[in-house]
């Protein structure tokens, strides 16, 4: 039997630890649908700051999270449904996201959406993009898990993944932008994401007679919420887990240029140079100084330039290094 879970959360880190869970820890087949709140969710092998417009995320609150498994990055809203099914088999045989997404595409035709497979592991409707597809493979079980764009804010998605990948040099994975529609434009019904995504819970359950409704159990729950607690809710695993990474820019702060060069491993700066115009050469050298080492986060940098420059200017210098 496979077992058809609904999470009751909607926090990223939480459902994103409920997948990992389940596949390392059942060797039952499962179908789990979940909604996250406004978020952005990055693969494992990518690098966060160079996938995101990061002033829009700060400017709107919005989190960022890594999943275990590898591919591109999406953006999550409570017009965003996320789907994953979890399956047991033979290596060599694991991973065929056709396979993974076909119940999915059947129950959207039968509902007379023209969904279909596409090129980059995702689904097409009318050539536009309605979902995203990733897997992560654990022994003889993957987890195939992706997005259904159902009535998502496809401005803010946009604006959230808009970034300037000319400031990183890295061998991180790239994600690759597509054009994208929200399926409630052609469900004919006008209900909610939540609505949506139960119906399509229960239809892809009366497509087949071996898949039953299902909830976490308490043991369940106890190693999901201690996996969300140490890895899915930190800043190591979200932010510094990513590749290693060159980072350059050039900007004018006060009518003083300064040209930024680091180097980043495991999330931490190795390796830095500033060339300015600037005459005040102990700034320069105390950014050198205490930076180099720290971990390249906002807050970090910014609680390092206060100790040495506690005026209106210190955002300034923090943003060039971002």
């Amino acid at each position: 039997m496979i077992r058809s879970i609904i999470s009751q959360s909607n926090d990223p880190s939480f459902n994103l630890a409920t997948e990992e869970f389940l596949l390392r820890n059942s060797e039952q087949e499962i179908h789990f649908f979940y909604i996250n709140k406004p978020s952005v969710i990055i693969g494992k092998h990518q690098n966060a700051l160079a996938e995101i417009n990061l002033a829009f995320l700060e400017e709107n609150n919005i989190p960022l999270y890594r999943r275990q498994s590898g591919g591109g990055t999406v953006y999550h809203d409570f017009g965003n449904i996320n789907f994953c099914f979890i399956r047991k088999g033979e290596q060599g045989d694991l991973v065929n996201f056709k396979r993974a997404t076909q119940p999915i595409i059947e129950v959207l035709n039968q509902w007379n959406i023209p969904a279909r497979n596409g090129e980059r592991n995702d689904l097409l409707v009318n050539f536009k993009k309605i979902s995203g597809n990733a897997c992560h493979v654990f022994k003889r079980r993957v987890m195939h898990h992706g997005t259904l764009l159902y009535n998502s804010d496809l401005q803010r998605l946009n604006a959230s993944l808009r970034n300037d990948p000319s400031k990183f040099k890295d061998r991180a994975v790239k994600s690759i932008r597509s054009e994208v529609m929200n399926i409630s434009e052609l469900y004919g019904k006008e209900i909610t994401s939540k609505e949506f995504m139960q119906n399509l819970a229960n239809a892809i359950i009366s497509n087949n007679r071996f898949i039953i409704n299902s909830e976490l159990t308490h043991d369940e729950q106890d190693g999901i919420l201690k996996l969300q607690k140490d890895k899915y809710s930190t800043n190591e695993w979200n932010y510094n887990y990513g590749p290693n990474y060159e980072f350059r820019k050039r900007t004018v702060v006060e009518n003083w240029v300064y040209a930024i060069h680091m180097k980043v491993e495991r999330g931490r700066i190795n390796s830095l140079s500033i060339k300015s115009n600037n005459p005040d050469k102990n700034l320069i050298n105390n950014m050198i100084n205490s930076i180099n080492g720290s971990f390249h986060q906002k807050e970090t940098i910014a609680d390092v330039i206060t100790r040495f420059n506690n005026n209106e200017k210190t955002k300034e210098l923090v943003e060039i290094f971002f």
